[in-house]
């Protein structure tokens, strides 16, 4: 470091200390866990329910983004789905893939004294890390500032901020990770990425038109090698040192590239916040900066499922009795144009934001299907999107139901035991409950669904760092069906589907088919924040299946594994080989044996 960057820095820090607030924060006590927010999400999960701008929002509340996962770059362009989620959740993969570190340094955790690296479950096998796994890659990184960029709430949020909050924001998220985070990287790998992040972030249309600025390529450049340099050179060891970089940052950007102080500092945030994990970051109101909608699965809109296409949005599915199910919309149409305006170019955030609109608002939609331009106008209003879909026998004769469940959601409970009598008073003498692609939901709804047809057994546990983090889930005999049971799972059942498929096999109450699960392994918990209008999400414990096995990065293996078939196939084709195994499996009697043990 040059004697002018150490004097800058010492000179600044005695006036920046004055920023340096103390704030107790206090997680909502709730045991609710669910998917993650800009988690990576298995590939198939491209449900996007199309939100409205200022629907009620329950208290401390956060927007859910899925985001498809790509093996080679770890997450992908995000798939929108906005819900209302209660303060805990389930994050989707592994979380330990840190940004890597410059050479030769370690990640420092700071931990609370007397901690005992989380093996506080009685009974249970000690704490063990999952398997390191690959650097993330820079693109992975690339698309998180991309994605910032284009999200309406962090966009509200970067319009109204202020430096000094942007300030008090860094100390109150380091604070948190030194507590709170699972493994939490020491001051220099977290700075060293944040300025790296910066850098980046630069050299990034997105970024720079976010902040209506057009630096020339030279005076870009030269700021990035300024950054990086600093990020090799200098790093943090302390709170009060990671603040005096942002500040110094901040300073440069303004100077080097005319970037405002606060754009500089919250994507210097932003991108410690990258390094923790996947799931980490900083989660700007909804109701004050962005569209909302319920996770309860009532939400105003026009009812579509859809993932991004080269012209526009392609609908994925048509949610049965919602204005675009009225007004004719098919599974695979392609909205290219909303009210006139054009969607090619646009990522999915900006599309979803334009279909969204007040409940009772008209939407002109124009889309392709097979060739033809079709034009449809429909009434913005709220619709029921139940996670339980597909009800129906795969053999009348055998009696063997279907539920397909999507997702592990507020109302999952009750639908599925709607359907459950549904079919048992058809007859049914045998289930196959699929969840393949469900990329996970509540915590304390996996427990509920479990807890339908296991009479007793562990469900599953977490384990953090602080005895609050540490929870046992255990089955009561309670209006427990013995259904036999088939649970379909595959490469993108995350979450809270592996906690189900896990507890059923490991209490051997049903035979699990397909292929092994996505390997989910970590708990995120929201905390609201008193230095900004949102939230942390920061990962703070493992869950771990009945026998105390690790789930991250491991999964689920299957009891009767079947190959992927070749090709897009629905889930509800006839051709599907995972249902013909199904049948098959049923057809031995070895679930029915599973079922009448497990009531003993």
């Amino acid at each position: 470091m040059t004697a002018r960057t150490f004097d800058f820095r010492k000179n600044f820090m005695a006036g920046l200390m004055m920023l340096v607030a103390a704030f107790a924060v206090t997680a909502t006590a709730t045991d609710d866990v669910q998917a993650a927010d800009l988690a990576p999400t298995p590939a198939s999960s491209h449900t996007v329910v199309v939100p409205v701008a200022g629907a009620t929002a329950t208290e401390n509340a956060a927007l859910i983004v899925l985001a498809e996962f790509h093996p080679e770059v770890g997450i992908g362009p995000p798939y929108l789905r906005t819900a209302v989620r209660p303060a805990n959740e389930l994050g989707i993969g592994d979380p330990w893939n840190a940004t890597p570190a410059p050479g030769g340094w370690t990640p420092q955790p700071t931990q609370p004294a007397g901690w005992d690296g989380g093996n506080a479950l009685p009974g249970q096998a000690p704490w063990t890390n999952p398997a390191p796994v690959a650097p993330t890659e820079p693109d992975s990184n690339l698309t998180r500032i991309r994605g910032r960029y284009t999200d309406s709430r962090m966009l509200g949020y970067l319009g109204q901020v202020t430096f000094n909050q942007v300030a008090s924001l860094l100390n109150e998220t380091s604070r948190l990770i030194d507590t709170r985070h699972v493994n939490p990287p020491g001051y220099e790998v977290r700075t060293a990425a944040a300025l790296r992040g910066l850098a980046d972030a630069v050299t990034l249309p997105e970024f720079l038109s976010a902040n209506r600025i057009n630096p020339s390529p030279t005076a870009i450049q030269g700021l990035r090698q300024e950054l990086l340099q600093m990020a090799q050179s200098q790093p943090a060891r302390q709170s009060s040192e990671a603040l005096g970089l942002m500040q110094w940052a901040a300073e440069v950007s303004q100077q080097r590239i005319g970037l405002r102080r606060e754009a500089a500092g919250l994507e210097f945030v932003n991108s410690m916040l990258d390094s923790l994990d996947r799931y980490s970051s900083f989660v700007p109101s909804r109701t004050q900066f962005g569209p909302s909608a319920s996770l309860e699965e009532r939400i105003v809109g026009i009812g579509v499922e859809l993932k991004t296409d080269a012209d526009g949005v392609l609908v994925t599915g048509v949610i049965a009795g919602g204005p675009a199910h009225g007004a004719g919309v098919q599974k695979g149409d392609v909205i290219i144009a909303v009210n006139n305006r054009q969607l090619r170019g646009m990522s999915l955030n900006q599309a979803a934001d334009l279909i969204g609109g007040p409940a009772g608002s008209t939407v002109s939609l124009t889309l392709v299907r097979q060739g033809r331009s079709l034009s449809m106008n429909m009434q913005r209003r709220q619709v029921y999107v139940s996670s339980v879909v597909d009800t129906k026998f795969l053999d009348s004769q055998r009696k063997v139901g279907y539920v397909r469940v999507k997702q592990f959601s507020e109302s999952t409970t009750n639908d599925l035991l709607k359907e459950l009598w549904s079919l048992h008073n058809a007859g049914m003498e045998s289930l196959v409950l699929d969840l393949r692609g469900n990329p996970g939901g509540l915590l304390s709804v996996a427990v509920d669904v479990c807890d339908i047809f296991l009479p007793s057994g562990t469900i599953v546990s977490t384990r953090g760092r602080t005895q609050s983090d540490n929870s046992v889930f255990s089955a009561k005999w309670q209006e427990t069906w013995k259904t036999p049971l088939v649970v379909l799972i595959d490469e993108n059942s995350a979450s809270a589907s592996e906690i189900f498929a896990a507890a059923i096999q490991e209490n051997g109450r049903g035979m699990v088919v397909g292929r092994r699960s996505y390997g989910k392994g970590s708990v995120q918990t929201h905390f609201p924040l008193q230095s900004a209008a949102g939230e942390l999400k920061l990962t703070t414990a493992a869950f771990y299946g009945p026998s105390g096995r690790v789930m991250a990065g491991a999964g689920v293996s299957p009891d009767h594994n079947v190959a992927k078939a070749p090709g897009a196939i629905d889930v509800d084709d006839a051709r599907d080989p995972d249902l013909h195994a199904a049948l098959q499996i049923v057809r031995t009697g070895r679930p029915a044996q599973l079922a009448e043990q497990a009531g003993r």
